[in-house]
C-alpha cells in the first residue's frame, strides 16, 4: 500500500494503514526464542542489541547500522505520555513512527495528525516534529534512515534493567539538549515557550 499523503508540502507527514506484507511477516531469524517474564512487555533484544530506558520509554533495538550497512535503523519503543518527546529536529536522519499498540498524535512542521494501531507517520529530516501518546500506552516501531539515532538514544539513556517501561523521572534537560546536539539533533523550546 502506498502511504496516504495528508499535507501537500514534500516535507510534510505521510500517513498510511495497512497490513504487514507477506514477505514480512514470513521473515524468521536463525536464534532461539527468547524467554519472557510475566511482566516483561517484549522479548529482550537479539544477541548484539540493546535495550534501553530512554526519556521515560523502553527502547528496545531490533535493526542497527550493523544490520543494514547503516541504511536504518528500527527500534521497539513502548511509551507513555509521560515520555512524549518534545519538538525536535533531526539534521542526519528521517524519522518515522509505526504504530503497533495504541495512539499517537504526529506534529510535522505545522501539522497534527492522529495515528491509531496499524498506522504509520513519517518526519522528514529538517522539518520539526513530535508525537504525543493518547492512550495509556502505545507501542511503536521507530525508523530511523539512515542509521545513527540509536547511538543518540543510547548515550542519553541507561540500559534497562528489565522489559518494562520505567517509572517516569525528570530528564536532565540540559544534558539532553547537549547530547541531542552531538548527534545532529536540535530540541526545541515548546510552542510559546
Amino acid at each position: 500500500m502506498v502511504p496516504k499523503t495528508v499535507l501537500n508540502e514534500p516535507h510534510a507527514l505521510n500517513t498510511a494503514k495497512g497490513t504487514m506484507s507477506s514477505a514480512a511477516s514470513s521473515f524468521e531469524r536463525d536464534r532461539e526464542e527468547p524467554t519472557m517474564t510475566s511482566t516483561d512487555l517484549t522479548p529482550a533484544p537479539a544477541e548484539g542489541h540493546a535495550a534501553t530506558w530512554m526519556l521515560n520509554s523502553l527502547m528496545v533495538e531490533r535493526a542497527t547500522a550493523a544490520d543494514t550497512g547503516s541504511a536504518y535503523t528500527i527500534l521497539e519503543q513502548w511509551v507513555t505520555a509521560a515520555g512524549n518527546p518534545p519538538l525536535h529536529v533531526h539534521e542526519r536522519e528521517d524519522e518515522a513512527f509505526l504504530v503497533l499498540e495504541g495512539s499517537i498524535d504526529v506534529t510535522v512542521g505545522d501539522e497534527t495528525v492522529s495515528v491509531d494501531a496499524g498506522g504509520f507517520a513519517f518526519g522528514r529530516r529538517g522539518v520539526p516534529h513530535t508525537y504525543a501518546v493518547t492512550s495509556d500506552r502505545a507501542r511503536l516501531l521507530v525508523i530511523a534512515s539512515p542509521s545513527g539515532a540509536e547511538h543518540f538514544f543510547a548515550e542519553v539513556g541507561k540500559p534497562a534493567a528489565t522489559m518494562t517501561i520505567p517509572e517516569p523521572t525528570v530528564p536532565d534537560v540540559p544534558t539532553v539538549v547537549d547530547t541531542a546536539a552531538r548527534h545532529g539533533i536540535t530540541i526545541l523550546p515548546p510552542p510559546g515557550g
